[in-house]
This record gives structure tokens, C-alpha cells and sequence, in this order.
């Protein structure tokens, strides 16, 4: 149900006219006013479009800012673990009975730090870990990157002297936008490590790897995908193209569906939220935009540029750093590494988990 002051028309959400607009994102200004003073009949007329309502574009249920609202908000775990059980039942694996978010979403520290891990990480009752990231630019080393992940997930599991018996299997679920497999025809693949030979025998479950590709090119394939899958596919890729009317419809007999699109709602609604999905966004276009003038000024200015940032996001993330820290990065002329520790810095938990990186 949307909430009383806005109505969405034609895939967009408006406010209502009946409200006063309070906050001053939503002032805008007749700019063509003439500069004599207007009769009654013009005053009334240039009254009513002042206060028409200005459209507020929705955004797209796979932006990450609101993935993160929507599994990592306390009393969501049930929309989480629907979505997990969808990929586990198109993959013909067993379902998880209960699932614990590992990072929860908190509006506090989210709105103050914009260098809060985004990707969803919760374990299961069989105590099987699950790392859920959705990625929207395509990028060379994203399935690299994804592998580094599922490992570096298997390895913090133990500490020295414990037996491989208590490790449990990691499973890494991606959400892209675009194709990563153009040349596979399905919209759900999953990877395993298997046999060359024959890629039937497995040589371990510990780590899987699945992609989910929302996109354009195979959107129309969404009727074979198991029905749970389907919805949440639909959810991601149209929530922000359709009206209300027609995710229902499209949505019917899914409820964790609906209650996850019911979330969707709140989050456009709510401008805080709209606030922090903006800056985060700025921030990462301002990332992008400082790796991309490090290559662009030369090694040394562009080196020193990143390793500013980097020690930024670490001591905002982590706390105080060792100078040694320092001192070894310095010592990294690669811009390419030093780009990719800049990602490892934004997802990793602790300061050893950087640490182990940074000493490969």
C-alpha cells in the first residue's frame, strides 16, 4: 500500500499536492514569472503549477544502498532468506530453515559513514555462509573478484591448529544488471569446482558461485526459471519501470515478494534514505573518477592520490592504522593493485583481514 503522501503515476512516484512541501529538494521555482505583477486569474493559474507535484524518480530495486535496507534491516530476515531459498531451489539444492544476517543494516551509522560495507553476508542454520553483492558496471575483474571473495570467506573461518572438518561451505550469490555470460542462455548459473575430464564429479561443495543476470537481454527468459526465482527476478529488474498496480499483479502469490516491494515503497518515500542512497552514489562516482585521474596524472601524483584514499576509507572503517601501513604501501607503484586494495579496504571486516592482502 503507498503511503498517503505520494501517488505514483506512470512509473513514477509524485507527492501530494495537498501536503506543503517541507523539505527543499522538493522547492522548485516558476522561472518564467513574468516580472509584472500578475491579475487575480494569473495569480491563481500560476498558483496551481507551482504547486503541481514534482515527479521523483524511483530508485531501481538492485541499487545496493537499498538491497542492504532491504535484507539487513531487523525483521527482514524472512525476505532474505525467501530470496536465498529462490537460488537454492533453481539450483535443485535443499532450503535453509533460518537465516542470521552477519552485517545489519543501521540508518545511524549508515547516514554518518559513507564507507559502509554494502554486500550482505548471513549464515544459515547449518551454519553455511552466504555473501550476496549485486553489481550494476561492468567490470573485467568482477569474477575474479567474486572467487577472491568465496575464498577469502572459506579462510576466515579457521585459525591455526583448528581440523578442515569445521569448515562450512560459502556460497556466493552475484546480482548484475548486465551479462557476464552472453554465450549461456540461462539467467541463473551456477559454478562449481569439477573435473575437466568431466564436469559432473565435484571436487568440493565448499565453495559456490552463482550469478543472477537481471538484464535486457534476458528478461524474457524469466518464464523458465522456477517460480520463486521469477519473482524476484521481475522484482529487481521492473519495480522501478511499473506501477503499483502491476507488481502486484506480477508479484501475486509470492508474499515475501510482496512485503519486499512494500519495502521498496518505503525506502523511495522516505527522504533520509533517498538522502544517503545520493551521497553514497556521489561517493562512489568521486572513487571512480580519483582512480581514473591517478592513471591519467602520472604514477607518482596518482600514486600518492590513492593511497590518501585508501588510508581514508581504512581509518573511517577500521580505526587507527599502523604507520607500517603506511610504509608498505609506499611501496606499491602498481596503480592497479592499489586500486584493488582500495575495493578490499571497502569490504573487508577487520584490519587482519586487510592486513593478510596487503602482505600477499
Amino acid at each position: 500500500m503507498l503511503l498517503p503522501r505520494f501517488k505514483r503515476r506512470n512509473g513514477k512516484f509524485e507527492q501530494n499536492s495537498k501536503k506543503p512541501l517541507e523539505n527543499r529538494w522538493w522547492k522548485w521555482y516558476n522561472i518564467g514569472m513574468s516580472k509584472s505583477k500578475p491579475n487575480k486569474k494569473e495569480a491563481d493559474t500560476n498558483s496551481e503549477a507551482n504547486d503541481k507535484p514534482k515527479p521523483l524518480e524511483p530508485i531501481p530495486a538492485y541499487r545496493d544502498t537499498f538491497i542492504h535496507f532491504l535484507f539487513g534491516t531487523p525483521g527482514n530476515e524472512s525476505i532474505l532468506l525467501n530470496f536465498l531459498n529462490a537460488v537454492l531451489e533453481s539450483d535443485g539444492q535443499a532450503p535453509a530453515k533460518s537465516v542470521m544476517t552477519r552485517n545489519p543494516f543501521n540508518p545511524q551509522t549508515f547516514v554518518t559513514d559513507k564507507f559502509t560495507i554494502l554486500d550482505i553476508r548471513a549464515t544459515d542454520e547449518r551454519g553455511d555462509i552466504f555473501a550476496v553483492e549485486f553489481q550494476t558496471s561492468e567490470k573485467t575483474t568482477f569474477a575474479d573478484r567474486l572467487t577472491y571473495y568465496g575464498g577469502r570467506a572459506i579462510g576466515s573461518q579457521m585459525v591455526k591448529g583448528d581440523p578442515y572438518t569445521i569448515l562450512k561451505a560459502v556460497l556466493v550469490i552475484a546480482v548484475t544488471t548486465f551479462e557476464m555470460f552472453p554465450q549461456l542462455e540461462r539467467i541463473h548459473n551456477s559454478f562449481f569446482l569439477t573435473a575437466k575430464a568431466d564436469p559432473k564429479v565435484i571436487f568440493t561443495r565448499l565453495l559456490q558461485i552463482h550469478t543472477i543476470e537481471a538484464t535486457k537481454e534476458k528478461i524474457d527468459r524469466v518464464v523458465y526459471l522456477t517460480p520463486a526465482l521469477a519473482a524476484w527476478v521481475i522484482f529487481i529488474f521492473y519495480s522501478h519501470l511499473k506501477t503499483e498496480d502491476e507488481m502486484t499483479t506480477l508479484l501475486k502469490n509470492q508474499p515475501e515478494l510482496i512485503k519486499a516491494y512494500e519495502q521498496f515503497q518505503v525506502f523511495n518515500h522516505d527522504e533520509r534514505l533517498r538522502a544517503l542512497d545520493e551521497a553514497h552514489q556521489r561517493f562512489l562516482h568521486d572513487l571512480a573518477t580519483d582512480i581514473e585521474a591517478a592513471h591519467e596524472k602520472g604514477r607518482d601524483e596518482g600514486r600518492e592520490k590513492l593511497i590518501e584514499t585508501l588510508l581514508l576509507i581504512l581509518s573511517n572503517r577500521i580505526g587507527d592504522i599502523p604507520s607500517t601501513v603506511g610504509n608498505k604501501l609506499h611501496t606499491i607503484h602498481d596503480l592497479d593493485v592499489l586500486g584493488e586494495l582500495i575495493r578490499v579496504a571497502l569490504n573487508c571486516q577487520s584490519f587482519p583481514e586487510f592486513e593478510a592482502v596487503l602482505n600477499k
